[in-house]
């Protein structure tokens, strides 16, 4: 466990870093797995990393490649908490994508900098006010290289969920 959460850690501060330099995050997103490497990650062999880069008002959501019907259980009960919270889940303007991992391609999700995003659009991709899904930006673990390791080896939603807030927490102390 404590091997995921430092990984996490350190995705996030590869995420930090992309926040504050344009040439490594340019890095980043051409080659992957050299930076996860450089960063201290075990990359796992076979498998291809992609990142996407998450734009303003979108919410990327990473199903697993295997155990998917816990992640989809949690999705769908993170949409009727908030429809009991309110009709409005997904604010005017925003966007949920839903992508999935394979046995070969694990995707990573490169938020949006704090920097650049308004009050509502920080609540929306932090899941404030919007959709409260507690699933795993890019299960954030398993993408990330070793990351990638906290992903697949991390089967269980609630943690996928822990692993997304706790990027972005990192990333943002790491800003601060």
């Amino acid at each position: 466990m404590a091997d995921k959460k430092q990984n996490l850690v350190k995705y996030g501060e590869v995420v930090a870093k992309c926040w504050e330099d344009e040439a490594y995050k340019k890095h980043f997103l051409e080659d992957p797995e050299g930076v996860l490497s450089e960063a201290g990650f075990v990359v796992d062999e076979g498998v291809t990393y992609k990142v996407i880069e998450q734009p303003k008002m979108v919410k990327y959501l990473v199903l697993p490649h295997e155990d998917t019907r816990d992640a989809v259980q949690t999705i769908a009960k993170g949409f009727l908490n908030a429809v009991e919270k309110k009709d409005l889940v997904i604010p005017e303007g925003a966007e949920v994508r839903i992508i999935q991992n394979t046995d070969d391609m694990r995707y990573m999700i490169l938020p949006a900098s704090p920097k650049s995003l308004t009050a509502a659009e920080l609540k929306m991709v932090a899941g404030g006010d919007s959709v409260e899904l507690q699933t795993n930006v890019v299960q954030t673990a398993e993408v990330a290289t070793t990351a990638v390791e906290a992903q697949t080896a991390t089967t269980t939603t609630t943690y996928l969920a822990e692993a997304e807030v706790g990027v972005v927490a990192v990333a943002v102390a790491v800003l601060v």
